[in-house]
């Protein structure tokens, strides 16, 4: 059953959400995403957004281009619909678009993991079974209701996002250590990169 749903995947490098898990009901897919949580997600204070609220965070291998976009598609999937407030790709458009790092000889710090991000209150309804993450996501979940009452979720749709803050060219865009689909071009920002991975969640 395990090979079913992991397409004989195992490798931190190549492993997918298969179709199994998209098409399950919403148990398997909560199951899913709370095991997955226990090892790739992270529910630490120090990760907090620029207006002050906490964000749970996943790090997926920086070899591994498919995953993120499918964890924010499951993420945002019917009737689980957890909005992904951003995709923190190891990019160097995204990761040292201003060439600060690479400047000053540290050609490829752009190269760590990729980070899905979601703020703390709306993965509160999954949650982690290790109970000290738990525990710090509920605090981190109570303290952004509490300070941020108004907030509405909205799910990431990048077909419809408009701003762009252009950056330079980066000498890293044609990096070995990135995607052929990816190697060679500009982005300006991260969501032009899951448009280019793949991301369809504009189009249903």
């Amino acid at each position: 059953m395990l090979k079913k749903f992991t397409g004989n995947k195992y490798s931190y490098e190549e492993f997918e959400i298969g179709n199994m898990i998209f098409n399950s009901d919403e148990i398997i897919k909560k199951e899913f995403l709370r095991g997955f949580a226990d090892v790739c997600g992270y529910a630490r204070k120090g990760n907090v957004y620029m207006d002050g609220r906490h964000r749970i965070y996943f790090e997926i291998s920086n070899k591994n281009w498919k995953l993120p976009i499918q964890l924010c598609k499951l993420l945002q999937s019917s009737p689980i619909s957890i909005p992904v407030q951003t995709i923190d790709w190891g990019h160097p458009n995204t990761r040292n678009g201003h060439l600060k790092d690479y400047n000053k000889g540290l050609k490829s710090v752009w190269s760590r993991e990729h980070q899905v991000k979601v703020f703390a209150e709306y993965f509160k309804k999954i949650g982690f079974r290790i109970e000290h993450k738990n525990e710090i996501l509920i605090d981190m979940a109570n303290y952004n209701e509490s300070k941020f009452p108004n907030r509405k979720a909205h799910l990431c749709n990048p077909s419809n996002k408009k701003r762009i803050r252009t950056k330079s060219p980066h000498p890293e865009e044609m990096s070995e250590k990135l995607p052929e689909i990816l190697k060679g071009k500009h982005f300006n920002s991260y969501w032009e990169i899951c448009l280019e991975l793949g991301c369809d969640q504009g189009d249903s």
